[in-house]
């Protein structure tokens, strides 16, 4: 199953390269959503927390304000392994800039060994696409708790977190359903009715940074397995 031809916040990217304020925003909101995989990749090639999240930061910004974008192969068509290959070169970079400045003084320390022999950009990074995953679910679950608490369901939400989180405790529908004032019965129905609310709004997460056309179910199905 493909996803409608629209303008996903990754499509809008590449097609304006960040030149127009939509193109800006969406990019911004893209940088959000990756922020933690890129965090725990630089923090992989560092081993300190403080100059990861330098690095970080120096990364987003030299993106958002530049056209780093020119590079980008839409033949790919997801950001995720834009980026991934995005910061492998911006970090390689920075360590030769580094190392040429040693001598005047302190440098990150970014491991060389490490950034040396890291693989190719193009191979998978496990690492990088669980925080990824954890990214979309989290965004997921927010925007699922973001519209009960519009329609004034926010306790109902809060109850069966669990459930859509994953984390269940066995035997804990019936105090739940005591707490809401409903059957064991009912709080499973909500509890599959939420479910497919949020494999919607996943599927739609997941599409805003891909290409149109891509396959939104591969990209699910690859959500997933990271976590096997």
């Amino acid at each position: 199953m493909t996803h409608p031809t629209v303008n996903t916040r990754w499509s809008l990217v590449q097609e304006a390269k960040g030149n127009t304020p939509q193109a800006k925003a969406a990019l911004s909101e893209l940088c959000e959503i990756y922020y933690a995989p890129v965090l725990g990749q630089v923090f992989r090639w560092t081993g300190h927390e403080d100059d990861a999240r330098e690095l970080t930061q120096a990364f987003f910004a030299n993106l958002l304000a530049g056209d780093q974008l020119d590079g980008a192969d839409s033949a790919s068509g997801r950001f995720r392994a834009y980026l991934h290959g995005a910061v492998r070169h911006f970090l390689l970079a920075e360590k030769r800039a580094r190392t040429a400045e040693r001598r005047g003084g302190a440098a990150i320390h970014v491991d060389a060994a490490l950034a040396e022999n890291v693989p190719d950009h193009s191979a998978p990074d496990v690492e990088f696409d669980r925080a990824w995953a954890c990214a979309a679910l989290n965004r997921t679950l927010a925007q699922l708790q973001g519209e009960l608490e519009a329609a004034g369901r926010g306790d109902t939400f809060s109850a069966l977190k669990p459930w859509l989180a994953g984390d269940a405790q066995h035997g804990a529908t019936l105090s739940v359903a005591t707490q809401l004032g409903i059957s064991e019965t009912a709080v499973r129905v909500q509890v599959s009715r939420l479910r497919k609310r949020m494999r919607v709004i996943l599927e739609q997460t997941l599409a805003e940074t891909l290409a149109p056309g891509s396959d939104v179910r591969e990209e699910m199905r690859h959500l997933l397995s990271v976590f096997n």
